[in-house]
């Protein structure tokens, strides 16, 4: 029996199909819960409003509450039907069970469902996530060690009702084609293929979640965590499937926005690839991956006429004025001349075309170059601002001043310069 709360609050998805209505009474009669049923209608066969029209039907007479999405398939943008399809419904599903404070998302997925996924996936190459398929802690799956006779046993012997799904029996679904071409095949060649395939994929879901327990205890070893930033280091475990399910979830556990596909490009992608959470960004560079607030790029220009004009500026600047005798010039100490700290300053985002004269160089270089040889990641380059004084940049940053505001041998004064970024 499956370890649920009695009486939880959780959403189903529903089509209506025998599998989701059987769930919907098993919950009810096993657990004394009674989910919110949520159906998408896809728009995409001739039945789908008279499917929706049936699941409402349903949920009156049987006392659930639904809500059905109405889906635009001109959204997919080429996308493959059933991916399209996919993401639609579990980002909508988890988007409800957030704003209804459900506990549980479940879906009606049974054994069936885990060997064509097995058979389909392992004849496409797949590693030990990909053919085990279905690891998703997000969503619950109660049918998933049951065969389609017995749930359609329990519909049978409870006269539950239920909607046939015309479009199960169409070849156009590679799904389809396992299930109505292969499996009679395999009927015959083996008659216990069924039972043996079961074992397989219980087997190696063992093995994928053992391993998964292995990795999360590893995690510490190789994740840190600076301020608002999580750091992840590169290893051997980048170019497995295991990885990027560690990464899902390591990046769902601040960000419940990301998507597992998404992620993956991510981890097999070209430094500075990056994909988007609700609130969060996770990003590839060279050495780490980092999960960081999400920001917009700052259009702004501030106008600096005064010691308390800093404070318009969204991070911390203060100057303080000292005598050079006190100064301690190394890598930790950033100074600037008296004539230098003559406002007016303009500050504002590098941009492309920016030069400026390192201190120590006898030439200019550019702030692109300047801040790619630093190797930044992405997103600590595209937040670097810049100090101009009479449309010269005088200072980079958080980085380097330029030759023109250093503290010259003469100075007796110079300003210590301390910056904060939240």
């Amino acid at each position: 029996m499956l370890d649920l709360k009695p009486g939880s609050k959780a959403v189903l998805g529903f089509s209506g199909g025998v599998d989701s209505v059987v769930l919907s009474q098993f919950l009810l009669d096993r657990y004394n819960i009674r989910p919110y049923l949520l159906h998408v209608n896809y728009g995409l066969r001739e039945e789908s409003d008279e499917d929706a029209r049936w699941c409402q039907w349903y949920a009156q007479e049987y006392r659930f509450e639904i809500q059905v999405l109405n889906a635009d398939p001109s959204q997919r943008s080429g996308e493959n039907v059933q991916n399209w399809a996919r993401k639609v419904r579990y980002a909508w599903f988890q988007e409800r069970a957030e704003a209804l404070g459900a506990e549980y998302i479940f879906t009606a997925h049974h054994m069936d469902d885990r060997r064509e996924t097995f058979l389909m996936n392992a004849l496409r190459g797949s590693g030990l996530i990909g053919i085990t398929g279905m690891n998703s802690a997000l969503i619950t799956r109660p049918l998933a060690h049951l065969d389609k006779g017995a749930i359609l046993d329990y519909a049978k012997e409870r006269e539950l009702p239920w909607r046939e799904d015309a479009s199960n029996k169409s070849l156009k679904y590679t799904r389809n084609k396992f299930r109505n071409l292969l499996a009679p095949i395999l009927d015959e060649v083996e008659p216990r293929w069924m039972g043996g395939l079961k074992k397989t994929v219980e087997n190696l879901e063992r093995d994928r979640d053992l391993l998964l327990g292995f990795m999360t205890q590893w995690k510490s070893e190789w994740t840190t965590t600076s301020g608002k930033e999580v750091m992840v280091k590169m290893g051997p475990w980048v170019k497995s499937e295991v990885g990027q399910n560690l990464l899902y979830k390591l990046a769902q556990q601040t960000d419940s926005g990301f998507n597992f596909e998404e992620v993956g490009h991510v981890l097999r992608g070209d430094v500075g690839q990056m994909t988007r959470g609700k609130n969060h960004l996770l990003i590839k560079d060279r050495e780490f991956f980092f999960l960081v607030p999400a920001y917009e790029k700052d259009t702004r220009v501030y106008s600096i006429d005064s010691f308390e004009a800093l404070d318009q500026l969204p991070f911390q600047l203060h100057l303080e004025k000292t005598s050079t005798s006190a100064c301690i010039f190394d890598a930790h100490h950033e100074y600037l001349s008296e004539a230098a700290v003559q406002f007016p300053w303009t500050v504002r985002l590098w941009r492309p075309g920016d030069t400026f004269r390192p201190l120590g160089m006898n030439g200019s270089k550019k702030i692109s170059d300047f801040l790619n040889n630093l190797r930044l990641p992405r997103h600590r380059k595209e937040q670097t601002y810049v100090v101009l004084k009479n449309e010269t940049i005088i200072w980079v940053l958080g980085h380097r001043i330029a030759e023109s505001a250093r503290v010259g041998e003469g100075d007796n004064f110079a300003y210590l310069a301390t910056l904060k970024i939240t």
